[in-house]
C-alpha cells in the first residue's frame, strides 16, 4: 500500500495565483510552485559550492537550533529554525557532521556543484548518560520497546584511567527511525554494496573533561542490539549478521565483525544481535542486499504539479540522486526491506514573503512516498550506480522510466502536530476502536508544543496489513478528537497503520504502526488456587498470539500483592518465576491478589516503570500510538 507524505504551504493562496509563480531554487532557478523572486539573496545566481540544510529531531519532528555543522572545511550554526548554510565548498561530495547538545552525532553527505545542494540531517536524542568506572566490569543498558540495548565492558579495556566516565547508548530502530542513520546505508571500498538495516545504536563514552574515550588498541567490548519485532521472523536465533561501524571520514559503513542473534543477557527474553566492537560510534547489524532495482522517480510540486529540478532524492535503503530540469532522477533501491521509502526535497529563499510570510526566510519543500515496489527487474546491490539497460515492463509497474514513482513536495511548515492515539482490539463480539487526539503549535526549546491547540479538519485513516482501511471522524467541530465511527474489525495480534493528513490537504504528513493487543487470561494461578511458593511460576494466555504475527511483542505488567510481600514482572514473556521483590526469595505464605495488564507502544525503563514510545513520525508530525489489551479481573489465591 502506498502512503504519500507531502507538506504544503500554510498560506491561503488561490490556485490561479500559484500557477503563475515560478519557483527558483536557493542557488539557481528551477520550475515549481514558488515565486520567481524567491532565490538566494546572498549566494549569487549559480549557488556554486553551497549546501543549504536543516537539522531536525527524529523523535519530535521539531527543528534543532544551535547545532554545530561542519563539512568541506566550512562550519555553521543552525539558526532558530534549525537551518544552516555552508558556502565556499569545493566541487564534489561533502561529508557533513552535526553535533547538538543532548543528541547523538549526526552525519550526511551532499553534492557541492554549480547549484546549491539541499540536505536534511535528522538527529536522535542521546540515551540517558550512565556513570562508569573504567577499572571495573559492567553491563550498561538502555531499554526500548524492542528490548534492551547493552554495552558490556571489561576492566581497564578503555584508553583512560578516569573513574568518572559517562556512557550514553543511543538506540535506533530502523523500522521506525531509519532517517536518523548517518549517511547512506552503503559499504565502503572499491565495490560498495547496499545494506538492509536490522538494528543500530550509537555509543558515546566521555571522560570527566568531556572528551570522547575509545578502547585500547588491543581491546574490544561486547554489544547487544535487539531485533525489532517485525524483523524477528527473518532473523531467528542463531542467525549470523554482518556488523558495520560508520566511518565519518569515508562516509561509508565499514565491515568489522559478524554478530549472532541470541537471547538478551539483560532481560533473558528479547532476541538481540550480539557482536564485538573496537571503536565507539554508530554501529549496527545490516546484511548486504541480495536484490536491488533501478527506480525512476519524478518530483513535482504539490501546489501546481510542475516538475522540480535540483531536488535531492533519497531511497532508503538505497542511493541518493538529484533531479534534472524535468524533475526526473534515478536511484538504486534495495528490495526485501520492510518500510522502503523515497524522499525528495529542495530549498529556496522566500524573498518577497509569499510562501512563508517572512521576507528572506529560507524554506524547504519536502515529500515522502513509502512503498514496496513490485515487478521491477532485479539487479546486483554491489558495484556501479549506472542504470541497467531498460527492461520491458508492463505499464502498471511503478518505478520504471515509462511510469516513474511520483513524489509530491510542498513547503515544510514550522508548526508541529502531535498525536496521542489508542487502538483497542475487538473482543466479546465488539469490533474494536481507534481514537486520536491531535494538537498543533510551535515547538518549544524542549521540542514539546508551546501552547498546543486542537488540530481540526485533519484526515486520519486506519489501515490493516491487508490494505483495508477506515477513516476516523472528528467527533466535534474544532475538537481535534477523532474516532472510528463505523464497523471495522480490529483483530488482536494484527498490525495496523495510522496515517495522518494533519492539515486536511490530501497528503499524508505522518504515520505510525502498531499491533492490536489481545485479551489476557490467567493460566496459573487461577482464582482460589493454593500454590507452593518454591515452585510458583505465573503464566497467562493472550488471544493476540493466534494471529501468529512476528511483530507481536506487547509488554506485560503482572503484580502479585499480599499483606506483607509482593512480586512484580514487566517484560514480553507470558510467564515468570514468582519471587519476592523484597527478598528475591520465594513468597511468604499468605493470601495474594494478582493483576495483569498488556501494552504495545510502551517499554520498560532502566530505572523501573515504563516509558511511552514515540512511534508516530513524519514531516512535522510526532506522537504515540498505543494499544491496551483486555485485562482479566484481579484474582485472589493462597501461597503455602
Amino acid at each position: 500500500m502506498k502512503h504519500l507524505h507531502a507538506v504544503e504551504d500554510v498560506m491561503t493562496i488561490s490556485r490561479a495565483c500559484i500557477a503563475s509563480l515560478t519557483l527558483c531554487c536557493s542557488l539557481g532557478a528551477c520550475s515549481g510552485g514558488g515565486s520567481s523572486s524567491n532565490q538566494a539573496p546572498d549566494a549569487g545566481a549559480s549557488g556554486r559550492g553551497t549546501v543549504n540544510g536543516m537539522v531536525t529531531d527524529i523523535g519530535t519532528g521539531a527543528r534543532v537550533p544551535n547545532a554545530s555543522v561542519s563539512g568541506g572545511g566550512q562550519s555553521a550554526i543552525s539558526d532558530s529554525r534549525g537551518e544552516f548554510t555552508l558556502s565556499g565548498l569545493a566541487a564534489g561530495t561533502v561529508t557533513i557532521s552535526v553535533t547538538a547538545t543532548g543528541y547523538a552525532p549526526g552525519y550526511a553527505t551532499a553534492r557541492a556543484g554549480d547549484q546549491a545542494a539541499p540536505v536534511i540531517v535528522s538527529l536522535k536524542q542521546q540515551g540517558t548518560p550512565q556513570t562508569y568506572d573504567a577499572t571495573t566490569a559492567a553491563t550498561l543498558s538502555e531499554r526500548t520497546e524492542a528490548g534492551p540495548y547493552a554495552l558490556i565492558l571489561q576492566p581497564s579495556s578503555l584508553d583512560t584511567t578516569d573513574t568518572h566516565l559517562r556512557v550514553s547508548i543511543t538506540p535506533l530502530d530502523p523500522t521506525k527511525e531509519k532517517k536518523a542513520l548517518p549517511g547512506n546505508l552503503v559499504t565502503g571500498g572499491s565495490s560498495p554494496s547496499l545494506l538492509l538495516p536490522v538494528t543500530f545504536a550509537e555509543f558515546t563514552i566521555l571522560d570527566s573533561a568531556g572528551k570522547r574515550v575509545q578502547l585500547k588498541a588491543s581491546a574490544s567490548a561486547l554489544v547487544e542490539l535487539p531485533i525489532p519485532p517485525s524483523l524477528r521472523a527473518s532473523y531467528p536465533l542463531g542467525t549470523k549478521i554482518h556488523c558495520y561501524a560508520y566511518d565519518s571520514t569515508t562516509a561509508a559503513w565499514e565491515d568489522f565483525v559478524e554478530g549472532t542473534v541470541q537471547i538478551s543477557s539483560v532481560d533473558g527474553t528479547s532476541p538481540v544481535l550480539s557482536a564485538s566492537v573496537r571503536h565507539f560510534s554508530w554501529y549496527g547489524g545490516a546484511p548486504q542486499g541480495q536484490d536491488c532495482a533501478d527506480v525512476y522517480v519524478n518530483v513535482v510540486s504539490a501546489v501546481d504539479g510542475k516538475p522540480l529540478g535540483n531536488a535531492r532524492v533519497e531511497a532508503t535503503p538505497g542511493t541518493t540522486a538529484y533531479t534534472d530540469a524535468d524533475g526526473s532522477a534515478h536511484v538504486i533501491a534495495a528490495l526485501g526491506s520492510p518500510g522502503s521509502s523515497y524522499t525528495a526535497y529542495q530549498t529556496g529563499f522566500d524573498v518577497d514573503g509569499s510562501l512563508t510570510g517572512i521576507k528572506g526566510a529560507k524554506y524547504i519543500e519536502f515529500g515522502v512516498v513509502d512503498e514496496d515496489l513490485v515487478g521491477l527487474v532485479k539487479r546486483s546491490c554491489t558495484g556501479t550506480a549506472a542504470p541497467l539497460a531498460p527492461a520491458t515492463h508492463t505499464a502498471a509497474v511503478i518505478g520504471t522510466q515509462g511510469n516513474p514513482l511520483v513524489i509530491k513536495v510542498g513547503v515544510l511548515k514550522d508548526v508541529i502536530y502531535e498525536a496521542i492515539a489508542t487502538l483497542a482490539a475487538g473482543s466479546g463480539g465488539s469490533s474494536g476502536s481507534a481514537v486520536v487526539i491531535l494538537t498543533a503549535g510551535p515547538p518549544g526549546p524542549d521540542g514539546k508544543l508551546a501552547n498546543p491547540q486542537p488540530a481540526s479538519g485533519a484526515k486520519i485513516t486506519l489501515t490493516d496489513s491487508s490494505g483495508q482501511s477506515i477513516p476516523l471522524a472528528e467527533t466535534g467541530a474544532g475538537s481535534g478528537f477523532y474516532a472510528t465511527t463505523s464497523a471495522f474489525t480490529i483483530t488482536p495480534g494484527k498490525s495496523y497503520t495510522l496515517s495522518i493528513d494533519a492539515d486536511g490537504n490530501g497528503s499524508i504528513d505522518g504515520s505510525g504502526t502498531i499491533v492490536g493487543v489481545g485479551d489476557l487470561a490467567w493460566i496459573n494461578p487461577t482464582n482460589g488456587a493454593n500454590v507452593a511458593a518454591d515452585t510458583f511460576q505465573a503464566s497467562w494466555s493472550d488471544t493476540g498470539t493466534a494471529a501468529a504475527n512476528p511483530a507481536y511483542a506487547p509488554v506485560y505488567i503482572a503484580t502479585v500483592q499480599g499483606s506483607s510481600d509482593l512480586a512484580f514482572y514487566l517484560g514480553t514473556d507470558r510467564q515468570f518465576p514468582v519471587l519476592s521483590a523484597l527478598s528475591n526469595a520465594p513468597l511468604t505464605a499468605g493470601t495474594y491478589t494478582a493483576t495483569l495488564l498488556a501494552f504495545s507502544g510502551v517499554y520498560a525503563q532502566v530505572g523501573g516503570g515504563v516509558r511511552i514510545a514515540r512511534n508516530i513520525t513524519g514531516a512535522g508530525v510526532t506522537g504515540t500510538l498505543l494499544s491496551l489489551g483486555g485485562a482479566p479481573e484481579p484474582i485472589t489465591f493462597a501461597v503455602h
